[in-house]
C-alpha cells in the first residue's frame, strides 16, 4: 500500500522548547489513523505544520508523491488538506451558512455572494451528514458541541484529500461523537485519509486503523489497532504502566455538613435544586447535556443570577448575585472551555494566573510584582505546570497546563468552593490523573469541591455523591455503591 503522506525528521523550536525533534510520521490513503501522547508530545505541532499553520524548521514533506512546503492554511487547504482546530475559528455574529462557506462564497453573475446558493449547499451538506443544524441560526447562539459540528462542515464543505481532526470530541455529547464516527466513515469509504488525535482511548480503538505514538516531541511507534491494547499505548505514551488513575475516595463521610444549597430555582433553567456536602466529600453531578448542570455551576458562581434559593457555607448564609459576590465569598470557577472563558491566550503565564487575584498583592492600587513572581512561581512548581519561565505565552501551552494554568488562577484568591466544569476535557491521561489526585486533596484539606463531567468513569472514580440531572431538576442522588453507570443512565433519561 502506498503513502499518500510522509513526514521526515521534522524539527520545530519555540524559544527554549524543542517541540519536535526528528519527528518521522506516514499515513496510507483512506486509512484513519490515530495520534496519542501526553499533552505537550507534540501532536498538534506537527499537524499544525501539516496544515500550514506553523513553519517547520527543518525536515521534508511529500503528499501525494510530490514534496510540499505551506506557508499558511490555504496553500495546504488547496493542496487538499484541512484542519479541524481544537480551538474553535468561527464568527459569533454570522450565520451558519456564512460561517460554513466563509472565504468560498459562491457569487452570481454580477459578482455579487450568491446567499440563496449558500444556503442550498449548506442545506445539502446538513442532510447528507444527517446533522441538526439551522443554516440561518447565529453561531453566537448555538452551544459549544453544536458549534463544533459546524467547524467540522466547514472543512467537509471544502471536499478535502486528507483531514485532520484534533480533539474533535472534546466539547461533543455522546450522540455528536456518534455522528461523527458516521461522517468519518462515509469519508474513509470515499477513499478520505483521516488523522486523528485523541486522548479518548475508546474512540482511538472506535475508530482508528493504526496509531501512532508521540512523547516529549519525538515518534514512539505506530501500531496496528487490532494488535494492541490501552494498557500497551498508556506504558508508549508514559514510558510505565499507569495505576491507580483515581485516588482513594472517602471511607465514611463526616457528619459535618460544609456546604449547603436550598431551593434554588432559576426561570426556565433550574426548579428546587437542594443539595448538602459533607467534609472531604468530592460531589460529581452528571447528566445528559443540556439538563442544567452547567447552569447549576454558573449559578453558584453568580455568573448566572437566581430567582430563589439560599446558600451556606460552614452553615452561615451567604449572598451571591453576582461573580463578584462569589468570589468575595471564596467561591472559585474553572468553566469547560478554557481557551475562552478561563485565559487570555495572549497573556503571559504570570499574568493569567496572577489576574484573578491582584487586589491580594497591591499598596495604593501599584501591584507588587516581585510578590506577583513569588506567587505564581509557587503555583506553576505546585502543580507542575510545564513552562519554560512564568513570562511564556499562555497560547504555546499545551492544552493540559493550560488547563492548569486555569486552576491555578482560581486557587490564588485562596478558594473554599471550587467548582470545575468538565475539568480534564481535552488533557492526556497522566495529566488527568494529576488533576483527579489534586482535586481530592483539596477536598481533604477541607475545601469544597463540586465537578461537572459528562465522562461517566470519572464521575463514577472521582465521586463520594453523584447528583444526577434530568431537565433542571435533582433526578437522583447516589453515595457509595449506587454510584454505577446504569443509577446514572436511569437518572439522566428521568426514570430513576
Amino acid at each position: 500500500m502506498k503513502y499518500i503522506l510522509e513526514m521526515k525528521k521534522i524539527n520545530k523550536r519555540f524559544g527554549g522548547i524543542q517541540a519536535l525533534q526528528d519527528v518521522d510520521f506516514s499515513c496510507f490513503k483512506g486509512e484513519v489513523h490515530a495520534l496519542v501522547g501526553e499533552n505537550g508530545a507534540g501532536k498538534s505541532t506537527l499537524l499544525k505544520i501539516l496544515a500550514g499553520l506553523y513553519q517547520k524548521d527543518s525536515g521534508a514533506i511529500s503528499f501525494n508523491g510530490k514534496a510540499v512546503e505551506f506557508k499558511n492554511p490555504q496553500e495546504a487547504q488547496r493542496a487538499g488538506i484541512a484542519m479541524v482546530y481544537q480551538e474553535l475559528t468561527l464568527f459569533p455574529d454570522m450565520t451558519v451558512a456564512e460561517n460554513i462557506f466563509l472565504n468560498q462564497e459562491p457569487c452570481n453573475r454580477w459578482g455579487l455572494i450568491n446567499q440563496s446558493e449558500i444556503k442550498r449547499r449548506v442545506t445539502e451538506l446538513i442532510t447528507k451528514y444527517n446533522i441538526d443544524l439551522n443554516p440561518d441560526d447565529l453561531v453566537g447562539y448555538l452551544p459549544i458541541a453544536k458549534q463544533q459540528m459546524v467547524e467540522i462542515l466547514k472543512i467537509l464543505a471544502r471536499e478535502p484529500e486528507l483531514i485532520i481532526f484534533d480533539e474533535p470530541t472534546s466539547a461533543l455529547a455522546k450522540e455528536e461523537v456518534h455522528k461523527l464516527y458516521e461522517i468519518i466513515n462515509a469519508l474513509k469509504k470515499n477513499e478520505k485519509t483521516i488523522i486523528f488525535i485523541s486522548h479518548r482511548f475508546e474512540e482511538v480503538f472506535a475508530i482508528a486503523d493504526r496509531i501512532t505514538v508521540f512523547k516529549d516531541g519525538k515518534f514512539v511507534a505506530t501500531v496496528l489497532t487490532r494488535e494492541t491494547n490501552q494498557d500497551m499505548l498508556i506504558r508508549l505514551m508514559v514510558g510505565r504502566p499507569l495505576k491507580d488513575i483515581f485516588p482513594k475516595k472517602l471511607v465514611q463521610a463526616t457528619k459535618k455538613i460544609i456546604f449547603e444549597v436550598k431551593n434554588l430555582n432559576v426561570k426556565g433553567k433550574l426548579s428546587d435544586i437542594s443539595f448538602q456536602i459533607r467534609e472531604g466529600e468530592v460531589l460529581g453531578i452528571a447528566g445528559l447535556q443540556g439538563h442544567g448542570q452547567t447552569e447549576l455551576l454558573k449559578a453558584l458562581a453568580g455568573i448566572l443570577p437566581k430567582d430563589s434559593g439560599d446558600f451556606f457555607i460552614k452553615s452561615k448564609p451567604v449572598s451571591i448575585r453576582n461573580p463578584i459576590d462569589a468570589i468575595q465569598a471564596g467561591i472559585a470557577f474553572v468553566p469547560e472551555d478554557r481557551k475562552t472563558q478561563g485565559l487570555l491566550l495572549n497573556l503571559t503565564v504570570r499574568e493569567n494566573i496572577a489576574l484573578k487575584s491582584l487586589y491580594l498583592r497591591q499598596i495604593l492600587n501599584f501591584i507588587l510584582l516581585d510578590k506577583e513572581r513569588e506567587f505564581v512561581n509557587r503555583l506553576i512548581k505546585e502543580l507542575s505546570i510545564k513552562a519554560h519561565s512564568c513570562e511564556q505565552q499562555t497560547v504555546n501551552l499545551s492544552g493540559g497546563n493550560q488547563q492548569k494554568v486555569v486552576l491555578a488562577k482560581e486557587l490564588g484568591i485562596k478558594p473554599r468552593v471550587i467548582l470545575f466544569n468538565e475539568p480534564t476535557r481535552g488533557i492526556d491521561v497522566e495529566t488527568k490523573q494529576e488533576l483527579y489526585y489534586l482535586m481530592r486533596q483539596l477536598a481533604n484539606e477541607g475545601s469544597i469541591v463540586i465537578m461537572v463531567s459528562s465522562d461517566l468513569m470519572e464521575i463514577i472514580g472521582m465521586s463520594d455523591k453523584v447528583l444526577v440531572m434530568y431537565e433542571g431538576k435533582i433526578s437522583a442522588e447516589l453515595t457509595k455503591e449506587n454510584i454505577s453507570e446504569e443509577n446514572i443512565m436511569r437518572g439522566a433519561v428521568g426514570i430513576a
